[in-house]
């Protein structure tokens, strides 16, 4: 094929888009709803993740040293413990520190009493211990147990089995519901293709009866279905967008008073972006050459039905 036969089929393309312009719009419209309930749900899903990791991010685990640990000691433990695998964050807790945020939780006249009582301070030094990836929490606990001069180590196994379990739980919903809305997007998308190629079989027709290739007459759809899907991304992307921010605006004060934060739309706007434009172009493009390839081998008989 020609360069010049290239720049008629792709001008023939982008024209027939626009000749056809209701099936096109409909192919649009479909393609949008489906990529939006997709974009959606996905949002939805990042910022449950996001959540999760913040709570766990708070399951920490505290490891008390002995008392007679002190200066050099207290350096190569924390050394010790970084050096373990899976080991996110490492905060050591002075137990002058420990204890006078005990005391400010305490009534004032408690507080008092223990102050005057003794200046010995009932606590241990400790270090605060943030895990990376609780599917390793049990072997990380039984390394930092295996350290010398640990006193005692306080940790919540049974916090951390539970949200292991949620996060992978919410994985496979999120897979399940997006694969679903996925093929639903396919079975409609193809039908709607399949009634756009069906009201052109006539003009697929004329151009295999005076001597048209296949290539030659698949070419024009391939780029309609291109710039459909192109157009359909974009715009589900800004719907999407329009909606998360309106919902953001929405529960703004719950998230604040549950001080939350939502994941900016930004931060994932350009991967959707691909995502849904590689959707639609996917779609687009091989809905029309798979419902197509019917027509192209009867040569003009849907003239002579004429």
């Amino acid at each position: 094929m020609t360069a010049s036969s290239l720049r008629y089929l792709t001008k023939e393309g982008f024209r027939n888009v626009w000749t056809n312009r209701m099936m096109s719009l409909a192919s649009i419209c479909v393609l949008m709803c489906c990529l939006v309930l997709i974009g959606s749900a996905a949002m939805m899903f990042v910022n449950i993740d996001s959540l999760l990791s913040r709570i766990e991010e708070e399951n920490v685990v505290m490891v008390y040293v002995t008392d007679e640990t002190t200066g050099d000691a207290l350096t190569q433990m924390e050394n010790e413990i970084r050096a373990i695998d899976n080991i996110k964050e490492v905060e050591f807790v002075s137990k002058e520190d420990a204890w006078a945020e005990q005391l400010e939780t305490m009534e004032e006249a408690q507080a008092k009493f223990f102050k005057e009582v003794s200046s010995d301070i009932p606590l241990p030094n400790a270090y605060k211990v943030t895990i990376e990836n609780l599917d390793y929490f049990d072997d990380t606990v039984s390394s930092l147990k295996s350290l010398d001069n640990i006193d005692t180590i306080r940790e919540n196994k049974d916090l951390a089995e539970k949200l292991v379990t949620i996060r992978q739980g919410i994985s496979i919903i999120a897979i399940v519901i997006v694969a679903v809305l996925f093929a639903i997007s396919l079975f409609i998308i193809s039908n709607t293709i399949r009634l756009t190629v069906y009201s052109r079989r006539l003009e697929i027709s004329i151009m295999k009866s005076v001597g048209a290739t296949n290539g030659f007459v698949r070419f024009p759809f391939i780029i309609e279905g291109i710039i459909l899907g192109v157009i359909s991304g974009a715009v589900s992307l800004g719907i999407v967008w329009g909606v998360y921010e309106f919902a953001i605006k929405q529960f703004s004060s719950l998230l604040l008073s549950l001080n939350l934060k939502a994941i900016p739309f930004a931060d994932y706007a350009l991967p959707m972006l691909g995502i849904f434009v590689a959707i639609g172009v996917v779609c687009g493009v091989g809905g029309s050459l798979v419902t197509m390839s019917k027509y192209l081998n009867k040569e003009g008989s849907e003239i002579s039905n004429v």
